[in-house]
């Protein structure tokens, strides 16, 4: 397998840049992942490995995130959903399988909508038609620290929002969290401005848009004691889309792939090369909720806003 390859590119005066790992033998199409608010192009690293056995590794910084250029949140997720299919235009790799994790949801979900050709395969963690209340309320305690410069704050406030209470069960809790909160307090300078911008992006979000989704192979999962995008709201972004598989990863909340990376990792890839998946004992039984096939034909959006 090749050395990683950065490449930079704009798109209307925003920088942004992908790492690409090429495996110029692969047995499925690349896979390309869009990772969360607060992640970086080398965020998955732990989990890749297996991927790069298997296809070529795209990881993506879009505009404000990682070392892209900062955006303000007055930028959508549409945007972002138009950048990301500028990148695939310019890498010239045909269809993908994408990963998008929470805060990428909105992002791949609008991109498969406007540019089903792009995509063979979907899989969506921590994903939500729309953040409830008491997410919001959370996220808008991270916003304030934020805003007041205040990283032990914003540190403190993320491990409270991002992960589940103490009462439940969840892997690697103690390292997890420590981990979590090193990296949050860690942020200065103008990481303060990046990390407000990308936060008020989630908490401004009007929720996915209409119309569902069809003729796309797609996975949707988060972990079983997720409070922020609760199992509840994985299983209706599940029902808008066309023969969807719904699955809980149990032991883990809204970070799974940190708390359980190797099951994750092990999961995905199966996803992305048309495995079976039932047999893996870290999921809770596999569900098909979908709905879309009715709703799309009437011209409803499931559950929409």
């Amino acid at each position: 397998m090749s050395a990683d390859q950065v490449h930079r590119f704009v798109f209307s005066g925003f920088g942004y840049r992908c790492r690409v790992v090429e495996n110029p033998a692969p047995r499925t199409e690349p896979i390309v992942v869009i990772g969360g608010a607060f992640q970086n192009m080398y965020s998955y690293r732990r989990l890749e490995g297996t991927w790069a056995e298997a296809a070529t590794v795209v990881s993506v910084d879009l505009p404000g995130s990682g070392g892209s250029d900062a955006l303000p949140a007055a930028y959508g997720f549409d945007f972002l959903s138009d950048v990301l299919a500028d990148l695939l235009e310019r890498l010239a790799i045909g269809r993908v399988n994408l990963y998008a994790v929470s805060y990428g949801v909105p992002v791949v979900y609008g991109l498969a909508q406007e540019h089903p050709r792009h995509v063979a395969r979907l899989a969506l963690m921590g994903a939500a038609p729309i953040y409830p209340p008491e997410g919001l309320r959370g996220l808008e305690a991270m916003a304030e620290a934020l805003a007041d410069g205040d990283a032990e704050g914003y540190a403190r406030r993320s491990v409270e929002a991002l992960m589940a209470p103490s009462d439940r069960p969840v892997r690697n809790r103690a390292a997890v969290t420590r981990l979590l909160a090193r990296d949050m307090a860690a942020i200065q300078g103008d990481g303060f401005q990046r990390h407000h911008a990308s936060t008020r992006r989630v908490i401004d979000w009007q929720g996915l848009p209409a119309g569902g989704l069809t003729g796309i192979p797609t996975l949707c999962f988060t972990g079983e004691h997720d409070t922020l995008t609760r199992p509840d709201l994985g299983r209706d972004v599940a029902a808008r889309i066309e023969d969807s598989v719904f699955t809980l990863v149990r032991e883990t909340d809204h970070l799974p792939a940190l708390e359980r990376h190797r099951e994750v990792s092990q999961l995905l890839l199966r996803f992305f090369t048309d495995q079976p998946l039932d047999t893996l004992d870290f999921l809770t039984p596999l569900e098909r909720p979908s709905r879309a096939p009715l709703d799309v034909a009437a011209g409803v959006a499931p559950g929409g806003h």
